[in-house]
């Protein structure tokens, strides 16, 4: 019996798409890797980032909030760690910015009353009601409270991308990483961050 043979034609169309595949993979993994590693040297220690001067601003970039409005794992690592940065800086604020979009989520108030827990007074708190994105935030820090020169406070694998927008948006930022034990949901967010870079990597080049 002979063996069906497929149609050059769709033997062409097959050989097109792997080959589309290939480099649309190739186009993604090296955005990514461009953006980790063009930022490795922005990335600091607690004592490295305690010898920084004129810092503007540090900031604490918001993620989830549990339904009794206690702080996520990861946002509590990230105020606590953005709490032991600022104490380490003269005439800088601490700026927190997420999202406060719905009646019954609000990140802005568990991160403001996680942070007064923390040891940081009122008037040194600064509060972005409009951080929707990390692209957002860090345009919002920009030319809404004048920052020039900050130090952003989030997860490793979050790191990179909110540096590397800093920098595209003309901002001298610093990057200070919370706590990172295993989170039951790391290798989703991982794996998310990949789109996300090459998101705002399109979305810095284009703005």
């Amino acid at each position: 019996m002979k063996k069906k043979r497929l149609p050059k034609n769709l033997k062409i169309i097959l050989a097109c798409s792997l080959m589309l595949f290939f480099v649309l993979a190739c186009y993604i993994l090296g955005v990514n890797f461009y953006v980790i590693l063009s930022q490795e040297k922005n990335i600091l220690t607690v004592e490295e980032a305690s010898r920084l001067d004129r810092i503007d601003y540090v900031l604490v970039l918001g993620c989830g909030v549990n339904e009794d409005g206690t702080p996520s794992r990861m946002l509590a690592e990230r105020l606590k760690m953005g709490a032991e940065v600022f104490k380490n800086q003269n005439g800088a604020s601490l700026l927190l910015t997420g999202d406060n979009s719905g009646e019954r989520y609000n990140e802005l108030a568990t991160m403001k009353s996680v942070s007064l827990e923390n040891g940081i007074a009122e008037n040194d708190i600064t509060v972005d009601d409009f951080g929707f994105s990390t692209y957002e935030s860090i345009c919002n820090a920009k030319k809404n409270f004048g920052a020039k020169r900050i130090i952003i406070i989030t997860q490793p694998y979050h790191i990179s991308r909110a540096l590397y927008i800093a920098e595209k948006l003309g901002v001298e930022a610093y990057g200070v990483t919370a706590y990172l034990p295993f989170y039951p949901q790391q290798i989703v967010w991982s794996l998310r961050e990949v789109l996300a870079r090459n998101k705002d990597f399109l979305l810095c080049a284009l703005g």
